[in-house]
């Protein structure tokens, strides 16, 4: 197998780019097309040009929550992972199925790629947080690598399970897992059809003058919602923004004018974010439509996948319903 790739500029990962990249959920994507060559390999089309990949990987190493749980919906033991949602709840999430003893869990502040290297695997899976430009260059070397597939940090859950099962040969698996999860979705919007035309806030209170707000409609963090009719506020969508994010001061929290409020909370913030000032008079609140998600929780609705859509939903039923009436 050989991989072809372009690379541009370096970073490091340690346990805090890990943390910021999911607590703040940082963009959106857009798809990444693959194309066969001579039906016995493929070439998959991502953020950093181009990987061929030949025959079907058996061995493969997994870097980040997304790829991770592609990988798990679609049946796949990796020889080694990193789970940064994991990592950051302090304990596998929720909606993730036990992963086997045979998989290692690899140090996420260590040499990650010596440590991939050691594995000699077939194929690498590295969200785009881990895969910056320079890393990427570096596990290609060891084995073809697959980072985000678009220029935007967080590719859409549906082309990962699309790519993976091409990879892989299991592309009758990849169509009922997007099948089953969108039946989830249209089956919530139906059950709710005055949901469209409502508007949704997605936040994180990180610390006591940190709140930051999803701008931006085309976010891959926001599909999901989109899906079931619901979009974000002009207000907050004409804020400056960074990465589809803005950064508000609590003092500001009136600002988000929402029929429903996600309010993702960093560990012991869940009470503070209920006693800012001008919390109590928010549209979602008077709806009792506001649903708090820990860390770990609002880092599913930023980074959605195969396997956490079904439970960010279930988690957030109860506030849609509230706002449908």
């Amino acid at each position: 197998m050989r991989s072809v790739h372009t690379s541009r500029g370096r970073a490091r990962v340690t346990g805090v780019v890990l943390a910021c990249a999911m607590a703040l959920g940082l963009t959106a994507c857009g798809s990444g097309e693959s194309s066969s060559a001579g039906g016995e390999s493929i070439t998959i089309p991502h953020v950093y040009g181009e990987t061929t990949i030949g025959g079907t990987p058996k061995k493969i190493v997994v870097l980040g929550n997304q790829w991770l749980d592609t990988a798990l919906a679609l049946g796949v033991t990796p020889a080694a992972y990193i789970d940064n949602v994991a990592i950051l709840g302090n304990g596998a999430p929720p909606w993730q199925p036990p992963i086997p003893e045979s998989a290692k869990p690899l140090d996420a502040v260590g040499n990650l790629v010596e440590q991939v290297a050691a594995q000699a695997p077939d194929l690498i899976l590295a969200d785009t947080f881990i895969a910056d430009d320079k890393r990427y260059h570096d596990f290609s070397q060891i084995a073809p690598t697959l980072p985000g597939l678009s220029k935007e940090i967080v590719t859409p859950w549906q082309d990962l399970v699309t790519t993976l099962g091409r990879v892989l040969d299991k592309e009758d698996e990849a169509t009922n897992v997007i099948a089953g999860v969108d039946a989830k979705i249209d089956g919530v919007a139906e059950a709710n059809p005055t949901l469209m035309g409502k508007t949704f806030a997605s936040t994180w209170l990180g610390g006591p003058t940190q709140l930051m707000v999803l701008t931006d409609p085309n976010d891959g963090s926001g599909k999901v919602f989109a899906q079931l009719g619901l979009g974000i506020p002009k207000n907050l969508i004409d804020l400056p923004a960074n990465h589809g994010r803005a950064a508000l001061s609590p003092e500001r929290v009136s600002e988000l004018t929402a029929d429903i409020l996600l309010a993702g909370y960093s560990p012991g913030m869940e009470d503070k974010y209920k006693q800012v000032p001008g919390y109590a008079d928010l549209p979602a609140t008077k709806k009792n439509s506001v649903v708090f998600l820990t860390t770990q929780e609002i880092t599913a609705v930023n980074q959605p996948t195969a396997l956490s859509i079904p439970y960010v939903l279930d988690k957030i039923t109860p506030a849609l319903e509230n706002a449908a009436r």
